[in-house]
């Protein structure tokens, strides 16, 4: 053991670090030693499986994503955009790479590595040397020296919807998605869950050990930070949109409030029931995970459900007619929505308050609440968590394949067959 941690110790050497510099990121090729995290198949000498970078090299599609820029679609992509290439536009290399500052560039660091380890757990300069040496050196040890709390669902929620919603310069604007950029969607226990077993292949372990570890990870916990997070950074976008330009990118709204059918009105369910509905001619904001936080508030019979709503009309309604005012409302909405994830997130979900979430998804459903692709895809991910949740997800494995099915074609999505499917899953 003594020879196997001096040889660790030589392939993950590294700098001294000055006082406020970055910590460098070392590149992937720092932990792909099969001593460290490169063996060919899962070993059981350590506590982690020493085959993660060899599952993400050829299984996570994480590994791919700078190539994808050097693709025919990407091409194409920058032609309409005007630039020159997307592999060297910074603003596709903020998602597509690993694009640490040049002067945290360590000397294995390469940016067609993309999405590598540390974009994720963060520069290794500090804790790459040791952070293997349990029990000597512990997990707060490696936090305080740089690693990202991954296993926190509000710290890993900021780092995967940093790209996956968007946020500050990361931003798939309407301008991009025009030139053929895909519409951008997360839920943070469905894509957590994804990520881990791309492939067929296990990242990481969930067993014991890991909860040792790390804590214990709670499927509804991970869902509510997911919504919350995706939420104010929604808002941050919709904040700065206004704040920075005359007329915002309509990457802020809901790309259903323009693109649909002329000939064929919103489909609005029983009634109209929808208390976030925008108004005739306004165009809606990006809102599904929003709705679904709304949605889990109701099912907890939280008083902060009527205070996200309003909240949520009041920056609705600033942004259609009020936009001098939308920094405020926006700020507003972050506070409320800060609160009522407090109070779901510490909430004991019960059997019948889990099966009223179901029942609160299905009439929302049934009152027009989703009633565009994007804000159906988040209720259907939703639903599948709440099933897992209740033991019913293979029982409802046909009804739920047909859910999904009807979320395939953005352009021909059906609001009213998607709360017909949606009303079948219940418990």
């Amino acid at each position: 053991m003594k020879r196997l941690m001096s040889a660790m110790l030589a392939l993950c050497s590294v700098a001294t670090v000055w006082a406020g510099a970055p910590d460098k990121h070392l590149g992937v090729a720092s932990c792909a030693s099969s001593i460290c995290h490169g063996s060919a198949r899962p070993l059981a000498a350590q506590a982690v499986l020493q085959n993660e970078y060899t599952v993400w090299s050829q299984f996570d599609p994480h590994a791919g994503a700078y190539k994808v820029l050097l693709g025919a679609k990407s091409k194409e992509i920058a032609r309409r955009m005007g630039l020159p290439n997307a592999h060297e536009a910074p603003a596709c290399l903020a998602c597509h790479a690993e694009n640490a500052p040049v002067a945290a560039r360590g000397p294995k660091y390469q940016v067609g590595d993309g999405i590598g380890c540390e974009t994720c757990h963060g520069g290794s300069e500090r804790w790459l040397a040791t952070h293997y040496a349990t029990p000597k050196v512990t997990h707060a040890d490696n936090l305080a020296n740089g690693l990202t709390a991954l296993e926190d669902p509000k710290v890993r929620a900021a780092t995967c919807a940093g790209c996956h919603v968007g946020g500050g310069d990361r931003f798939a604007n309407h301008k991009m998605m025009a030139a053929g950029h895909p519409r951008l969607v997360f839920e943070l226990d469905t894509y957590t869950e994804l990520w881990r077993t791309s492939g067929g292949r296990e990242h990481f372990r969930r067993d014991a050990d890991y909860a040792r570890r790390k804590g214990a990870s709670v499927a509804m916990t991970n869902w509510i930070d997911g919504l919350a997070t995706a939420t104010r950074l929604q808002n941050s976008l919709v904040a700065a949109n206004f704040k920075n330009a005359p007329i915002p990118d309509f990457g802020v709204y809901a790309c259903y409030s323009c693109h649909r059918d002329l000939k064929v009105t919103q489909w609005q369910g029983e009634g109209r029931r929808d208390p976030l509905a925008a108004r005739t001619g306004e165009l809606r904001l990006q809102d599904g995970h929003a709705r679904a936080l709304v949605l889990l508030a109701r099912a907890a019979k939280s008083s902060g459900e009527q205070r996200l709503v309003v909240a949520l009309r009041n920056l609705q309604e600033a942004s259609a007619q009020r936009p001098t005012t939308v920094q405020a409302n926006a700020a507003e909405l972050d506070r409320v929505v800060d609160q009522v994830a407090t109070e779901l997130r510490s909430h004991a979900w019960s059997r019948a308050e889990l099966s009223r979430a179901l029942e609160a998804f299905a009439a929302a459903a049934r009152g027009g609440a989703f009633p565009d692709q994007a804000a159906a895809e988040q209720a259907a991910m939703g639903m599948v968590l709440l099933l897992a949740e209740l033991d019913l997800d293979r029982k409802a494995r046909g009804d739920l394949d047909q859910l999904f099915s009807v979320l395939k074609d953005g352009d021909a999505f059906d609001g009213a067959r998607f709360a017909r499917v949606l009303s079948r899953l219940k418990p």
